[in-house]
């Protein structure tokens, strides 16, 4: 069974221009998954923005985010030799046994060790699906054993998923049932042609609390301001014991924001 040691840094990074790992003070860690053929450097060029908007802490002051460390994992296997990409796995996600994701568990495990506390994850699309999956065996430790792991760190108190879908082999239906109890905002883009939307409803089905928000484009972290202050706004109220709840306008409010994001040139540009 594969214990939870030390990570190499060359997996996990934080790219915050003056991190002070020496004084943590009231800190709280958050780990970034990259999606199929991405890397970490990749990604955090797509969504440095979530990091910049984590540190501002959300549009409530009175109810602010602790500060939070932004971490970004990598994926264990090379694909495309010489560009950098990676995934967690291969295979067929929705349908067949995924290959090598015991190893991409695993790492993911050691690296919330040795960041412990991690309060969350933010994925995108495999990286999305790779989180929700570590918030069940988070939930429910005897789960670990469909990958040849153990862990002692406590329940993720978010997951925010980027067009995420659930693992359809039936091996992996011990994950889904009974439904994963960790808060998870779900993003889905109603034109996203990896990923269709009906698979993420899928994903939801299988969540007691899950938070689901739509845009009008494909696939890709949307990052239209008025979108990323509900994620926002998700991951504050998650972290600050606020989840049950929440505030019924605000939660329509929100909702509109995500109605009005505009496509075309925007969604191109931030695939």
């Amino acid at each position: 069974m594969t214990t939870t040691q030390s990570v190499p840094l060359c997996h996990l990074h934080n790219y915050a221009r003056s991190p002070d790992p020496s004084n943590p003070g009231n800190r709280a860690n958050v780990l970034m998954l990259h999606g199929h053929g991405q890397s970490m450097d990749i990604f955090y060029h797509k969504t440095h923005f979530l990091q910049d908007a984590l540190n501002m802490g959300g549009s409530q002051p009175s109810q602010s985010l602790p500060n939070l460390n932004v971490y970004y994992s990598e994926a264990p296997f090379e694909v495309n030799t010489g560009l950098g990409s990676k995934v967690w796995g291969y295979g067929l996600f929705d349908t067949q046994p995924v290959w090598g994701l015991e190893q991409s568990v695993g790492r993911v495990l050691r690296q919330l060790e040795q960041l412990n506390p991690v309060v969350g994850i933010i994925g995108f699309s495999t990286g999305a699906t790779l989180a929700m999956i570590i918030a069940s065996l988070l939930e429910k430790k005897d789960r670990c054993r469909l990958f040849g792991v153990n862990t002692t760190h406590p329940p993720l108190k978010f997951v925010v998923a980027y067009s995420g879908f659930m693992l359809g082999h039936p091996m992996y239906t011990e994950l889904y049932e009974p439904a994963i109890r960790t808060p998870v905002l779900l993003y889905i883009g109603e034109l996203d042609p990896m990923i269709p939307p009906a698979t993420s409803y899928r994903l939801a089905e299988r969540c007691s609390h899950a938070e689901i928000r739509t845009f009008w484009g494909t696939h890709y972290v949307p990052r239209h301001g008025k979108t990323t202050m509900v994620a926002i706004n998700f991951v504050r109220r998650c972290v600050n014991g606020e989840i049950q709840t929440e505030n019924a306008d605000e939660a329509q409010a929100e909702d509109g924001w995500i109605d009005a994001f505009v496509n075309g040139s925007d969604a191109a540009a931030y695939r």
